[in-house]
């Protein structure tokens, strides 16, 4: 299994996202991400038609996200969400390459039925 930590140096003790790819029952891949980077990338998501969606749903409703290992139910969805993120918007640099990260997993699970589970702590 590979593990990034690159994007929570520094930031031990603080909050943090665990993004985790399975393969079956398997985790293969695992990021680490400070909160703030995650929180820069996931607020600059506009609701559509007013309400929210995908991602975004499950954050500005704190639905979820604080349970071990929360399974993202619809992986391409939350994959084209991503995608579709304006960068111009994002404040933190280092979001903008944790970005790029998760929509190689999301699209990485998308083109190989594999699962994507988050985890809050």
């Amino acid at each position: 299994m590979t593990e990034n930590y690159r994007y929570y140096e520094n930031f031990e003790g603080e909050f943090e996202y665990i993004f985790y790819l399975y393969d079956k029952n398997c985790p293969i891949e695992k990021i680490h991400i400070w909160s703030g980077y995650f929180c820069d990338i996931i607020e600059t998501i506009e609701p559509a038609q007013n309400s929210w969606e995908s991602l975004a749903e499950y954050y500005h409703m704190c639905i979820d996200f604080d349970n071990d290992n929360w399974k993202v139910p619809d992986i391409k969805s939350a994959s084209q969400q991503l995608k579709n993120i304006d960068t111009s918007k994002i404040e933190f640099p280092k979001s903008q390459e944790v970005l790029k990260l998760l929509i190689e997993m999301f699209t990485k699970a998308c083109e190989n039925n594999l699962t994507v589970y988050i985890e809050y702590c």
